[in-house]
């Protein structure tokens, strides 16, 4: 089972760094390490050409130095389509905050080998966020009233020694390299959020997505994905998923209940949404309807939404 890493980074050298020696200690070694280094300002790209030049036996490294901020789905389009033309087997994607169990890659390989037979489209670990078990990075695709929802799997299953899921995120994802040429890449489009949902429907069209329990991945962070200019991605790009996806009334499920949660005055006293922010979601909306992707200069990293 050869593996090459894809690790996408952007201004957090100092999670990159140590991310960086826990892929080198694994127990099992990958053949590849590619950073993908999205435009960083702190140091970052000095300490990649330091790092290459660090002896790892059996692992080859390749630094890719983009020149504007792609977001996770663009920086992971671009380490994916570096991996097609290299000797392995799988690409594994991972956030430069994502810290591998010292086993991870070996659990992965043992699995991957009782599998024989399976339709693998990919493979991805169990997550842990300081310590609690995280579900809803690993999911099944649920009907409700406006149609679809992702849900998280209960404890019991992650007693196995795998099980299938729909919907992977790229915090652990290894995904075989072969499903991955005949697929298509990831939609950089996105920018972030749900670039690994869409990406996920996709693979399930060519084989199965199998967790692995006994494979840890630590991703000890803040939720803050409805917070701020995030949700203009959130709330566009799963817009777009579903009308790319789904039929016509699922889409139509999906836009009441964004404008319900996001836009309409409900929103503002039950999730206290400025009237600026209803506002970014409502043109979200749009967006993803008229397929109006990529980077919105009005919402890009950063910005502040005023009240």
């Amino acid at each position: 089972m050869k593996i090459a890493v894809v690790l996408v980074t952007f201004n957090r050298l100092n999670s990159l760094k140590i991310a960086l020696e826990k892929y080198a200690s694994q127990t099992k070694l990958p053949q590849y390490i590619v950073v993908v280094d999205n435009a960083s300002t702190d140091g970052t790209a000095d300490y990649l050409d330091e790092w290459k030049k660090i002896y790892i036996d059996g692992v080859s490294k390749i630094v890719i130095n983009s020149k504007k901020n792609l977001g996770g789905a663009g920086g992971f389009a671009l380490g994916m389509k570096q991996c097609y033309d290299l000797d392995c087997d799988y690409i594994f994607l991972a956030d430069d905050d994502a810290m591998p169990d010292k086993n991870m890659f070996y659990e992965l390989e043992k699995t991957e080998k009782a599998l024989l037979g399976k339709r693998i489209a990919a493979l991805c670990t169990a997550i842990y966020n300081n310590g609690i078990h995280e579900y809803m990075h690993r999911c099944i695709i649920k009907k409700d009233i406006f149609g679809i929802k992702f849900k998280g799997l209960p404890e019991k299953l992650y007693k196995n020694s795998f099980f299938k899921v729909d919907i992977l995120t790229f915090v652990g994802a290894c995904i075989n390299k072969e499903v991955a040429k005949k697929i298509g890449n990831i939609k950089e489009e996105y920018f972030i959020y749900f670039d690994d949902s869409e990406y996920s429907i996709r693979l399930n069209e060519e084989g199965d997505i199998f967790c692995i329990p006994s494979s840890i991945m630590y991703h000890d962070v803040e939720s803050d994905r409805r917070s701020s200019w995030k949700d203009y991605y959130d709330t566009r790009n799963w817009i777009d998923l579903v009308k790319t996806h789904y039929s016509k009334p699922v889409l139509v499920g999906a836009i009441i209940k964004m404008y319900l949660k996001r836009v309409s005055i409900l929103a503002k006293f039950a999730r206290n949404r400025s009237k600026a922010h209803r506002k970014m979601c409502r043109i979200a909306i749009n967006d993803g309807l008229q397929g109006n992707l990529g980077l919105n200069k009005e919402y890009g990293p950063g910005k502040k939404i005023n009240s």
